[in-house]
């Protein structure tokens, strides 16, 4: 056994938050109205918590509560906008190797069933030498014109590489400037190892969507999600 130091318990925030004292009352006060009278809870809540919920993600991520979307997990929430995704046979989801394998196989399975194809490149060698200059580089000349989809992660758990995600989106918008509408890159990030830990408001981190769980740096409720998009991005995926 491990003695379970400091630096322990803020790594194990990696995986799984312990519930902070007011989110561990909040679930106990709802789960005791829940028990004391399902019907009649449910019945007064269930057509107004989801917009409560997400006028309250909204405060903290920017933008507008109907830009969000409620999940499990950030699993489920990239499974939902990758499976989803409006493409054509022919077209190109560009995907980086540092990704999870949540993205890998949702991106690869809406691939088999539209006839997209999905290339995977490495944004860096080095953990330890990541620039930004390099990593836009490296994107700007993985971007081919049958590009549709750019799929990456924020923050690495692989290595703790954190990528300059703004400076990612501001490439992407260059480019899609010489595109037609129905030609332009979507922008898809899966952000949870950054969320909540970097003081950043996401509706301002450049991308088109930002999917995370709650439960880890932000210390929310174990199975708990969001999924942030733009006004742009949410009619390119099927409801």
């Amino acid at each position: 056994m491990f003695p379970l130091t400091r630096k322990y318990i803020q790594l194990s925030t990696f995986l799984l938050a312990s519930h902070p004292k007011p989110v561990a009352d909040a679930i106990e006060k709802y789960r005791r109205g829940f028990d004391e009278n399902p019907s009649d809870y449910w019945h007064h809540h269930f057509q107004t918590i989801d917009a409560q919920i997400c006028q309250s993600a909204a405060q903290y991520m920017g933008g507008k509560a109907e830009s969000i979307a409620l999940t499990d997990s950030t699993t489920m929430g990239l499974g939902m906008i990758y499976s989803g995704l409006k493409l054509e046979d022919g077209d190109e989801i560009l995907q980086t190797v540092h990704n999870h394998y949540s993205t890998d196989m949702s991106l690869a399975h809406r691939a088999n069933r539209t006839g997209a194809k999905v290339r995977r490149i490495a944004l860096y060698e080095n953990p330890a030498q990541v620039s930004e200059a390099d990593v836009q580089k490296r994107l700007r000349a993985a971007i081919t014109p049958d590009t549709r989809v750019v799929a990456t992660t924020w923050v690495h758990s692989s290595t703790g590489v954190k990528l300059p995600v703004r400076a990612m989106a501001d490439t992407i918008t260059k480019l899609n400037k010489q595109r037609k509408a129905n030609q332009q890159i979507l922008f898809c990030v899966d952000g949870v190892h950054g969320f909540g830990i970097e003081n950043q408001v996401v509706s301002q981190l450049g991308c088109d969507f930002f999917v995370a769980g709650t439960h880890k740096w932000i210390f929310g409720p174990r199975g708990t999600g969001v999924v942030w998009g733009n006004d742009r991005a949410w009619p390119k995926v099927s409801q």
